[in-house]
């Protein structure tokens, strides 16, 4: 079947997006904005990326004791002495607080929640490795939280998971890993992260394993940029490095 490397994902056609790399200028994904990136050349690359992700939830736990018996007074004898039994008493343990969890920052590894440059590009990479696990589930929430509404490559990408979804189609494996990730920009609200990846060809298929198309392959690389929010990275732009 062949490769159609020229997409943008879609809800129709599984989250296909292509990026080309020929120098360091990054352009913008809606507006065709030049941006100046690092000084290192890159090859022709090409991107397909998916996501996944799980959400955990918080839990809780209680224990109560039970009152102190009555105490127990025995009729005097015949040499007029009275006994009585001790009461027993139990300590009761307070109910623990309810733990609360915030579940975009439960799916989110600790080293990605890093307010620091390497922690934005764990974040990156994990966003990348969370389109892979969505795609092979297939699971069409994991990317909620991950990105802002600003970042439209974002939106096509978790869209594009709905669809999967809807269609009962799924990746048979990874189709894109990660090689490397470098950071182009920081400060402790915001970053750039310039991630350079590897798409492998794997098939999509039916419920009934039948095969419905195969995704591409070939080098790629873009550009993330994220804000720190709420006590965790989020993507605001995806843009393809040219």
């Amino acid at each position: 079947m062949r490769h159609d490397r020229r997409r943008l994902p879609s809800r129709n056609e599984g989250c296909e997006t292509h990026l080309t790399r020929r120098n360091r200028t990054m352009i913008d994904d809606r507006q065709g904005t030049p941006m100046t990136a690092a000084a290192r050349s890159h090859r022709h690359r090409t991107l397909l990326a998916f996501a996944a992700t799980s959400v955990a939830l918080a839990t809780l736990g209680a224990c109560t004791g039970s009152d102190p018996g009555p105490a127990v007074t025995t009729p005097p004898s015949t040499s007029a002495v009275t006994s009585s039994a001790t009461p027993t008493t139990t300590t009761s343990t307070a109910p623990s607080p309810t733990a609360s969890v915030d579940p975009v920052i439960a799916k989110i590894p600790a080293a990605a929640l890093a307010r620091t440059a390497p922690g934005a590009q764990a974040f990156a990479r994990h966003f990348i490795e969370s389109l892979n696990d969505g795609a092979t589930k297939p699971d069409a929430t994991v990317l909620a939280g991950l990105f802002a509404p600003t970042c439209e490559t974002c939106r096509a990408m978790s869209e594009s998971l709905e669809s999967l979804e809807a269609k009962g189609q799924r990746h048979t494996g990874p189709s894109i890993r990660v090689l490397r990730t470098s950071p182009l920009a920081f400060s402790t609200s915001s970053a750039r992260v310039l991630v350079d990846v590897e798409q492998t060809s794997v098939n999509v298929v039916n419920q009934a394993g039948d095969k419905v198309r195969t995704t591409a392959n070939g080098p790629g690389t873009f550009v993330m940029s994220l804000s720190f929010d709420n006590g965790h990275w989020t993507a605001t732009k995806l843009q393809t490095a040219s």
